[in-house]
């Protein structure tokens, strides 16, 4: 559907009126893609040309150096402890890990509220979902790290089975990935999205359903679940997009560097090419044997510009696979 109607498009104020939207929005789609473009642009350069100022608008001896040199000086120079892939294998597994789990135990539970609940009961138990989203993250910190200490008990310490000196079973899953994955198995806004969308459903399909002899599971897995599509897209794609930029809950229970994220390696890279001073032309000027041996491998913005190119390339590629079920549920929703 055009945003202008066809008809009297000719008419002056409309024209003006056209011009004048579309003028923004190309200003808007300029200022999204700059940012893009210099990362692009940084990469291609070598060290000697990212330092020279005032800086160029083109690569003048365009190179792939530092993505080469990315995935090998890194490690062969202890600027990391893990070869690259390592932590993007570390990275991958937490994020699909967190969909694996969330995706259908957050779709059953909007389900079951929006179809199996009635009254005062399905009330509150919305409340309650939802009223973890005002709760701030600062607050529950304390208490998920101690969770992932003694799982299932946030407590600090496992309590005795009463009337023995035998502590309750508990697992201990801090410093793994299920870490970061178990807290992320319920998401209050996928939650607040699927029953939005579930609650579109008639009730009339459900019920007839249910005459013909259909379990709510199966009723789930053939009606539902076709039609839920674009939804459990949209919800796939915002999670994976957190899950896979988080990084103080990562920083915080993940203490092995074979267990790290892509995320803290590359915020561990920084600090290394910070404090160095690989990204600064008057340090690179001085003598430091780190300093040095960054420069003569090439390493500087150019290097970081493409770690950030790697991190935020499997969350464009999410969004290009979910790319027709996202458009088709916003159309969705704006037309209901």
């Amino acid at each position: 559907m055009s945003l202008f109607p066809k008809v009297g498009r000719k008419q002056p104020g409309l024209r003006v009126t056209w011009t004048i939207v579309v003028a923004i929005l190309v200003f808007g789609l300029i200022m999204h893609l700059i940012p893009f473009y210099f990362m692009i642009i940084t990469s291609l350069k070598s060290a000697p040309e990212i330092m020279r100022m005032p800086p160029t608008l083109f690569p003048q001896e365009p190179t792939l150096n530092a993505w080469r040199l990315v995935f090998e000086v890194t490690t062969q120079n202890d600027l990391l402890r893990q070869p690259l892939y390592v932590y993007f294998v570390n990275s991958c597994i937490m994020a699909f890990g967190t969909l694996l789990l969330s995706l259908p135990i957050t779709a059953f539970a909007a389900y079951a509220n929006s179809k199996l609940q009635n009254g005062r009961g399905a009330r509150y138990t919305f409340l309650f979902f939802i009223g973890t989203l005002m709760v701030p993250g600062a607050v529950t910190l304390i208490p998920t790290f101690l969770l992932t200490r003694n799982f299932p008990f946030p407590l600090p310490q496992v309590p005795l089975i009463p009337g023995t000196e035998t502590q309750f079973p508990y697992i201990r899953i801090w410093n793994t990935a299920l870490a970061v994955i178990i807290p992320g198995v319920f998401n209050a806004f996928n939650f607040l999205l699927f029953k939005g969308f579930f609650d579109t459903i008639p009730n009339s399909i459900i019920q007839a359903a249910r005459v013909d002899g259909g379990s709510e599971f199966n009723i789930f897995r053939r009606i539902v679940l076709p039609m839920s599509i674009p939804v459990f897209a949209v919800a796939a794609y915002l999670q994976f997009s957190g899950v896979w930029d988080s990084f103080l809950w990562p920083l915080l229970v993940i203490q092995d560097s074979t267990r790290s994220p892509m995320s803290v390696a590359i915020y561990n890279l920084v600090n290394v090419f910070s404090s160095s001073g690989a990204t600064s032309p008057q340090a690179s000027l001085a003598t430091n044997e780190r300093i040095r041996m960054l420069q003569e491998a090439g390493l500087s913005w150019n290097g970081l510009v493409v770690l950030g190119i790697l991190q935020t390339l499997p969350i464009f590629l999410m969004f290009l696979v979910s790319r027709n079920y996202l458009l088709k549920g916003v159309k969705i929703r704006g037309l209901k």
